[in-house]
């Protein structure tokens, strides 16, 4: 516990006051079995249980109070809350021992003396072991939630880091996107007044749709082929021919999963800027559905090595993938196709 402040909160105090009626009962159960061995008389084991009981339930809440009020004293002093904590257990434990056992002997009429040395050592040493037993179980609860809520932490950060990402990402692309489609835009008016038209309008459409994503992390795989879709039919104007792609969904049921906003175009704009293709050796791109799985393969023929890639758009795709479905994405490259998979969650 490096910081007392952090580790501790009110949701440990409900775990540790389970923890203290299971001990209690546990050991309880334990002393009574053993006095119903080795002690003959019953109104002894009788009285003897219920001191066992009554000083441990005893112990366990003031122990747990001590915890609380130490926490609450020294949040950021951590020799003090240990000092103090651990003074007041041990001095507590052994003052509810002195004070429990000579009340409980009296009423099974069993003889007690305070210069009995023997027993009273037996009770110092009982007090001891157990406020050890029970500070030990308080530290492995209060670290098991401060673990618990470190995980959570993490995970909290990853999607955050995730989801800066993608803006990063979009922030980057789309100007870029934009600035590339006005120029495809005025090429095509001054080659095809009519196939300029069809562009715009399916870069209106594609707009369109990538404005209503942009403040969603994850979509309905039906959208995300929808949008890649209009990419492709964009992207099939400007290069005719050259561009061949297919869209294949074997259960429509599965349009309804869910996937990553942003995660099919991306890697359909991805093979398109780092191939090169022409109309008698045409990039073909083809989205499959198969079972729980959602796929973009491309056939390959690089470009000559000179503009780099976006090395961090796989890394970000593997990354919201793995958050949204805890699977990871699958890679495969034989030399002729590059495919990429991932999950589709359930709606």
């Amino acid at each position: 516990m490096n910081s007392i402040a952090k580790s501790f909160n009110p949701v440990i105090m409900k775990d540790i006051y389970r923890m203290n009626i299971f001990f209690t009962l546990l050991v309880s159960l334990l002393a009574f079995f053993y006095l119903i061995i080795f002690k003959p008389s019953a109104v002894l084991v009788l009285f003897m249980t219920l001191k066992n009981v009554s000083y441990l339930l005893m112990l366990t809440f003031s122990l747990s109070a001590i915890l609380k009020y130490c926490a609450e004293k020294f949040p950021h002093d951590l020799f003090r809350f240990r000092l103090c904590r651990y003074a007041a257990s041990f001095g507590t434990a052994v003052l509810l021992q002195m004070i429990v056992w000579p009340v409980f002997a009296f009423l099974a009429e069993v003889e007690w003396r305070f210069d009995d040395m023997d027993l009273v050592l037996t009770f110092l040493m009982e007090a001891v072991f157990f406020t050890i037993l029970l500070l030990l179980l308080q530290d492995f609860a209060i670290i098991r939630l401060a673990k618990r809520n470190a995980e959570l932490e993490n995970s909290t950060l990853q999607l955050r880091t995730a989801q800066a990402e993608i803006l990063l990402l979009k922030q980057q692309i789309h100007p870029h996107f934009l600035f590339n489609s006005l120029n495809t835009l005025k090429a095509l008016y001054k080659k095809d007044i009519i196939l300029g038209e069809k562009y715009l309008i399916q870069l209106a459409a594609f707009l369109r749709t990538g404005v209503s994503l942009n403040s969603s992390t994850i979509i309905p795989l039906e959208q995300e082929v929808e949008f890649c879709r209009n990419y492709l039919q964009m992207q099939q104007l400007r290069f005719g021919s050259a561009l061949e792609w297919e869209i294949h969904i074997n259960d429509p049921g599965m349009l309804q999963g869910k996937v990553p906003a942003f995660s099919l175009q991306p890697l359909a704009e991805n093979a398109i800027k780092h191939n090169k293709f022409t109309i008698q050796h045409p990039l073909k791109i083809i989205i499959e559905q198969k079972q729980d799985l959602i796929s973009l393969s491309n056939s390959i023929n690089q470009k000559q090595p000179g503009e780099t890639s976006l090395k961090s758009g796989l890394a970000n795709l593997a990354e919201r993938c793995l958050i949204c479905s805890g699977s990871e994405i699958s890679i495969s490259n034989n030399g002729l196709t590059f495919s990429v998979a991932f999950k589709i969650t359930d709606p």
